[in-house]
Formats: structure tokens, C-alpha cells, sequence
């Protein structure tokens, strides 16, 4: 196909067309177009509609070779832009929620990474809380990305022993067109958890070495005790009843008089490569966290059975009592049923 002077022309780029009135080069053509402006346009850019003869020489023809292509206008090239940015989302995945022992080896001594992670393909902009005495304390907030974790905060064992439930509210949202979701508000229990044993931490798709992982709004106990030793679960189920019991009636609180074994088999699975010190230092973690957890009740009296042994452990709960506790009655218990092995504290 020729381009001559004269040529009708189109612009196949843009709306509109003109006359051929030379060449610069042999690639562009000067074009009159209907408005009387003479534009510079690359040959391959023009289709020819006629062809009207100025008499002038082969010198002044350009062939070029033009796929017809329908004509695309500069609106429409705009909207196809714009539809990739954007493209519609539906919302998909689920907030995780976890634990991660910063040691494995010694969960007893451990810090835990409590994580926030966010298994969908939404952003979240999230709040989170813990409760530790019957009302809620901002822990943090901030935003996350989708398919991140961050961990929102580290809790030693003590710390951690205190929290009875955790919660994250927070929206949705994601950039261009997207499904509306519904806000998102969920809470986690922690009563019954023991952050001794091994046994609450498993293999998972987000970490690399073992986590608890709650996925659900509501944490699922059975999930876990199917997945524990006998022994593991014959404490749960002891865990479980008491807290029935302390449910049945407010007068059955009035008269409450709760009891912690504080040997160290009754604490921790595996206790064979401790130290001494190490041994007392869990078991008064131990008695600490129940005594706190009993002042927030309606517990009357509490007594912790901690053994005869060398006294060592009984000195350093009676010590921790005197400076920390200084308002608490306490004495031997029952001669008759615990020997000299264990302490009654009064609480209320």
C-alpha cells in the first residue's frame, strides 16, 4: 500500500485524519488535517481512505504495509487500564492467632511470641486486647498485610499465667473493588492452658518449630485434649471439673477452699535434667499464678501442698507471702491431712 502525497488518510492512534502534504524522512509524513494544522505522523501510523494525484513523482510515494485494525479510541484504551487496577476481590482466608515458645526445651523458663496472622488476601486494620482481671487493656495496634505475621507482643510465664483471654477487633479492606466484610471481632480463652506442657504446642503450617494455634472464634478444647498423653488429659478433665464446680452456685463459692499440688511431677512433664534451683523456681511461679488467679475469684482459702522435703520451698513461698503479701493470714495446714507438707492461705 502506497502513502502518497495526496493521500486521504487516517490516523490509526487517535480520531480524526487529513491529506498527505510530503514527507520528512522516509518514515514520516507531514499531514493537513481537517482543521488546517499540518502534524508530523509516523507512515505506519496512517491508513489510506482515497488517493488524490498532485502529479508529483515516485520520489514522493512511501510504501508501507497496514494491517487493517479497527479503530480503538483513547477512551477506551484508558478503561482497560483502569479495569487491572481495579480488578474485583472477594474476601478469602482467616486471622490466626498464636503462641510460640521462644525455647522449646525449657517451656518452663520460656518466653512466648503471641502472634497475629493474617491468612487472607485482605489488609486489616486491628486492635488488640487482654484480660486479665474481669476488664480489657489495650495490648496494641497497628496494620498488617495479607499472608503476614508479626508478633504483637513477648509474655514470660508468669505474665502469661495471668491472661485469661485475648481478643483482636479490626476491618477489612483492600485497594480498588472489593466485597464489603463484616467488621472482625474475636476473643480466644486461655483458662485451662497450661504453658508447661508440651503437649498444648504442635507442628503447623506457620512456624517452624512447634506453636498453639488458635483459627477459630471460639477455641475448641476438644482439639487439643484428643491430641494429648493420658496423663495430659486426666489434667485437663481435673482442670475442667473444678471449674464446673466453681460455676454451680454462689454459695458454693462462700465455703471455696481450693488446693495446688505444688510437687513438681504435678507442674511439668519432665523434670529429670533440673537443678534444684530451677525445680524451685517453677514451683513458686506455680504458686504465685494460682495465688493471683484465686485473688481475682471468690476462693476463701487456698492450700498449696508443697512436701516436707528441706523446707526450701516452704521458707521461699512463706517469704514471697510476708513481702508481697503482707495482708494474707496464713498458716500450717491440717496436721491430720497433710502432715507438715503443706501451707493454708487465707484470701478473703
Amino acid at each position: 500500500m502506497l502513502v502518497k502525497i495526496g493521500s486521504r488518510v487516517k490516523f490509526l492512534n487517535d480520531t480524526g485524519g487529513g491529506v498527505v502534504k510530503g514527507f520528512s524522512g522516509d518514515k514520516m509524513a507531514l499531514v493537513e488535517t481537517d482543521d488546517g494544522f499540518e502534524v508530523p505522523v509516523l507512515v505506519t501510523d496512517l491508513l489510506i481512505e482515497e488517493s488524490v494525484g498532485y502529479g508529483m513523482g515516485d520520489e514522493h510515494e512511501q510504501e508501507v504495509t497496514v494491517e487493517k485494525q479497527p479503530e480503538v479510541k483513547p477512551a477506551e484504551k484508558k478503561q482497560e487500564i483502569g479495569f487491572e487496577e481495579k480488578k474485583f476481590s472477594r474476601h478469602q482466608g482467616e486471622i490466626v492467632v498464636a503462641f510460640v515458645p521462644e525455647n522449646e526445651q525449657v517451656l518452663h523458663v520460656s518466653n512466648f511470641g503471641f502472634y497475629l496472622i493474617n491468612d487472607s488476601n485482605y489488609y486489616i486494620d486491628y486492635v488488640a486486647y487482654i484480660k486479665d482481671s474481669g476488664v480489657y487493656t489495650l495490648l496494641t495496634k497497628g496494620s498488617i498485610e495479607p499472608d503476614t505475621k508479626i508478633m504483637l507482643e513477648s509474655f514470660s510465664q508468669t505474665r502469661i499465667a495471668k491472661i485469661r483471654e485475648v481478643r483482636i477487633q479490626g476491618i477489612y479492606y483492600k485497594h480498588g473493588l472489593l466485597e464489603v466484610s463484616e467488621p472482625l471481632d474475636i476473643s480466644y480463652s486461655l483458662e485451662g492452658i497450661s504453658f508447661y506442657k508440651t503437649g498444648f504446642f504442635k507442628e503447623n503450617e506457620y512456624f517452624d518449630g512447634r506453636a498453639l494455634i488458635f483459627k477459630k472464634e471460639e477455641f475448641d478444647m476438644k482439639t487439643v485434649i484428643e491430641s494429648l498423653s493420658e496423663g495430659e488429659i486426666s489434667n485437663v478433665a481435673k482442670i475442667k471439673e473444678a471449674e464446673q464446680e466453681k460455676k454451680k452456685s454462689a454459695k458454693a463459692y462462700e465455703n471455696l477452699t481450693e488446693e495446688v499440688d505444688l510437687h513438681i511431677e504435678e507442674i511439668i512433664d519432665d523434670h529429670k535434667e533440673m537443678s534444684n534451683g530451677e525445680i524451685i523456681n517453677i514451683q513458686l511461679g506455680r504458686f504465685e499464678t494460682a495465688l493471683e488467679t484465686a485473688l481475682r475469684g471468690k476462693t476463701k482459702k487456698i492450700i498449696f501442698i508443697h512436701g516436707v522435703g528441706n523446707g526450701k520451698l516452704k521458707y521461699e513461698m512463706r517469704k514471697k507471702l510476708d513481702r508481697k503479701y503482707p495482708d494474707l493470714k496464713y498458716q500450717d495446714a491440717s496436721f491430720r491431712e497433710y502432715g507438715y507438707g503443706a501451707t493454708i492461705v487465707y484470701l478473703k
